[in-house]
Parts: C-alpha cells; sequence; structure tokens
C-alpha cells in the first residue's frame, strides 16, 4: 500500500499554479483538441480531490528582517491538507525538492507583502520592514528541501532542509502509510583477508566485510552503511572510515558490503585494529524502531615484524642450496644493519635473533607457521658476507643453519625467507626477511 500512494500524491501537483511573466498558469493545452475544450468538460469535484488527498502538508514557518534577511523558524509535518494556491499572487515561488530532483512548485503569498487601504479609496500593496510567515506544502515522503523564491527580487530567500521533520513524524507515527518500518540491523563484521604479519614501514591490505539485514516489517529499504577503524599507537589506517548506501534491502535478506583497508605498521609488535559498522535508513520516511542491532564490532591483531636482510649461503654466488643430503646444514646469515641500509627502515641487531623461534623455507610455508627449524638451536655471532659476497663490515651477525627439504621449497623457488623472533630491551618481537636463492634438486 505504501507503494501506491506516491503517484496519488503527485498528482495533486499539476494543479498547483506557476508563475510565468508574471502571471499564474496552470496549463495552456491547445482547444483545438476537444478533450482540452472546457466547455464540454465536467466540472471537477474538488471536495472529492480534498477526500483522496492526505491529509499531511509540511509546514516551513520564517521570520524575515528585510525583504532579503529570512530565517526558518520551525518545520513541521502536520495532519491537515495543504491548499491548492489557486489563485495565489506571484510574489514567492516555492519548489519542492527530492533527492533527484523536483517534485512540485507553486506560487504563494510573500509574508512580506500587505495588502492595504489608499487615503482615496482602493487597495495598495507595500513592503513591510519586518514580518512572520509560513509556507504550506502537500507532504511527499521523498521531499528533502524547500527552496523559495522572491520572484520580483529574483532571490532565493528560504532554503529549508526537511528530512529532520519528516522523519521526526514518522519516528511518531510509524505506522502512517507514507512512513516504512525496516528493523535494519549488522548482522556481522568480520576479517576475511589479511597477511600473516605486517611489515614495519610498509603497507598491507585488510578486507572486512559487514552482513546487513532487514528484520522487516516493510521493505524494501535503503539503508546507509558506515564502518570505522579505531586502532592505537604503533600502527595507522586508512582511511578512518568508509560508506556505502545499500539499495532496496528487502526483508529478510542479507546484503555483505566488503571494504578494504590499508594498514601500515609504525612500530614492531602486536596492534590491534576495532571495525565498527552502523546501519541506518536513508530515507527520511524510513525509521528503525530497534536501535540495538544496528553496531557490531570486529577485532583484528596485526604482528608487525622488523623487516631484516639475510643472506643465504653466505659467500656463494648464486646462492645454491641442495634439498638432499647436501643442504642439511645450510647456512644463512641475519645481517646486522642501521637504520636505511640495505631499505630497511629500522636499525637491527642480529645478535638479538632467538634462534630457537627462526623457520627458513619457502615464503607461504614460513609465514604459515612452518619451515626448517635452526639446526644446532643456536645462534652464531660472527662477521658474515655482505650481499655483495666480498665484503665484511665491522657488525657482527647472526649465521643460522637449516636443513633445506624441510623448507616446503618447490624447484622453481627463487627466494628463501626465514621468519622469527628477536628479543631486547624493549621486549620481543617478530622479525622477517627473504633473500634470493637457487634450488638444488
Amino acid at each position: 500500500m505504501r507503494g501506491t500512494t506516491n503517484s496519488r500524491r503527485r498528482l495533486a501537483w499539476w494543479l498547483l499554479p506557476v508563475a510565468v511573466g508574471g502571471a499564474l498558469w496552470v496549463g495552456a493545452p491547445a482547444l483545438s483538441d476537444p478533450a482540452n475544450d472546457p466547455t464540454i468538460q465536467p466540472i471537477p469535484d474538488f471536495a472529492a480531490d480534498a477526500a483522496a488527498d492526505e491529509a499531511k502538508s509540511i509546514v516551513v514557518r520564517v521570520s524575515f528582517n528585510g525583504r532579503a534577511h529570512a530565517t526558518v523558524t520551525g518545520i513541521q509535518v502536520v495532519d491537515e491538507r495543504a491548499p491548492s494556491h489557486l489563485g495565489a499572487p506571484p510574489l514567492a515561488k516555492v519548489d519542492v525538492l527530492g533527492e533527484t530532483g523536483l517534485i512540485g512548485t507553486f506560487n504563494d503569498w510573500h509574508p512580506m507583502w500587505e495588502l492595504g487601504e489608499e487615503t482615496g479609496g482602493g487597495e495598495t500593496r507595500r513592503l513591510n520592514p519586518q514580518a512572520s510567515g509560513r509556507w504550506i506544502a502537500p507532504f511527499d515522503r521523498d521531499a528533502t528541501t524547500v527552496v523559495v523564491t522572491d520572484i520580483a527580487a529574483a532571490d532565493e530567500i528560504v532554503r529549508a532542509d526537511l528530512t529532520d521533520a519528516i522523519h521526526d513524524f514518522c519516528l511518531a507515527n510509524p505506522d502512517d502509510e507514507d512512513c516504512l518500518r525496516a528493523d535494519l540491523a549488522v548482522e556481522a563484521v568480520t576479517v576475511t583477508a589479511a597477511p600473516p604479519i605486517g611489515l614495519v614501514g610498509a603497507d598491507a591490505t585488510i578486507t572486512v566485510e559487514t552482513v546487513v539485514t532487514n528484520n522487516g516489517p516493510d521493505g524494501p529499504a535503503d539503508a546507509a552503511l558506515t564502518t570505522t577503524a579505531a586502532v592505537g599507537p604503533g600502527v595507522t589506517v586508512t582511511p578512518a572510515s568508509q560508506t556505502a548506501t545499500l539499495p532496496g534491502v528487502a526483508v529478510n535478506t542479507d546484503v555483505t558490503e566488503p571494504d578494504q583497508w590499508t594498514v601500515r605498521c609504525d612500530t614492531p609488535g602486536k596492534h590491534t585494529v576495532t571495525f565498527t559498522s552502523t546501519v541506518a535508513t536513508v530515507h527520511a520516511a524510513d525509521v528503525d524502531l530497534v536501535a540495538a542491532n544496528n553496531t557490531r564490532s570486529t577485532t583484528h591483531t596485526i604482528d608487525c615484524a622488523v623487516p631484516v636482510t639475510v643472506n643465504i649461503k653466505p659467500g656463494g654466488d648464486p646462492n645454491s642450496i641442495n634439498l638432499g643430503a647436501g643442504g642439511n646444514n645450510a647456512p644463512l646469515a641475519v645481517l646486522t644493519t642501521a637504520a636505511g641500509e640495505y631499505g630497511n627502515p629500522l636499525a637491527f641487531d642480529a645478535r638479538t635473533v632467538v634462534a630457537t623461534t627462526a623457520r627458513f623455507g619457502n615464503r607461504a610455508v614460513v609465514l604459515g607457521g612452518g619451515g626448517a627449524a635452526e639446526t644446532h638451536n643456536r645462534r652464531h655471532d660472527e662477521r658474515s658476507y655482505e650481499l655483495d659476497e666480498r665484503t665484511r663490515d665491522a657488525d657482527l651477525d647472526a649465521v643460522l643453519h637449516f636443513r633445506a627439504a624441510d623448507g616446503g621449497f618447490t624447484p622453481g623457488d627463487t627466494e628463501g625467507c626465514l621468519i622469527g623472533e628477536f628479543a631486547d630491551s624493549t621486549g620481543t618481537f617478530t622479525f622477517f626477511g627473504c633473500g634470493p636463492v637457487r634450488i638444488v634438486p
């Protein structure tokens, strides 16, 4: 029933006169068409039209302090039918706008003007210095704005936002046939894709999916979804919030909205990000009477690892490792580096590596929790070859050994990766690094 009333209501707008050339104009169809000849047409039954019309209107109250200085003092939906405005003088033009454009327009009296008597008799029209008045338009659930123009001065004098007034009316009268009751709810907020670790100084992408439903009783309803990301120090998420419009959510239907977020690790350690999704109705005449289920959150923890430089089989060129017996004790050096060296954002002292936590192998394997463990369960601190395989600097590096066959390598792999923990005076953190490798079957 709610879907059928709009067409009937909008039929009333063509009866409202429009100012053209200073005169009122309802329509000027050609009389050559017998259907347009008023002498043979039935007399309109305005009483029937009034009974069929909705007994609601939008009232905009305005106070004037000068012809071009108007203040909206109130906007209200009332249970009264709007006047037809037939015969109203072309002093003020009232446009009612919706999201898609013009809904209706009519002329009306301007509150600044009043009729008076001349000294010698007759009427005169004069402009007052101050005045207050109102404009009344037929109710339309899709109306968003009333714009009033001073026709003679060609100035826009009033622009009133109707959404709060319409929404307040529907909140108070949810059973009104122009109001729609839709219990929108956030069913779930889930992180569906995220890297196993983040790297300090690098961006990572996280995908969050929000499931919205409409519990009814009315629908479909357009939903506005807002998701925000809240983080503490040590990590940055962009954007801070994202919005989406979910058109036409039907009753008892789930709609899934995915969002992608860029997470940047600023400091090492485990940091949490909380994603909160809130749903609301889009249209002023749509009301959600159950607010308790409109918001839901989820928290995701990202392990921000320190990037390190590794040299697989130091001194070798190429860096070859054998998956057979020759790879049972493959060496790997974690280099001690200064901030900025080899592009690393942070300085790293390889002597802080906890050897028993280190895992070496194929990237996906080690990020998934697998890989080869350190053969000796210890770290060898020594001056290892740098990446040029010729020089050794003065820093002590950490040399580790692994059984290559346990690394999950395939013959086509061209890199080997190392993950583990290091401990310094501030705590224990994750490190991660990869280097070029040639796999020898």
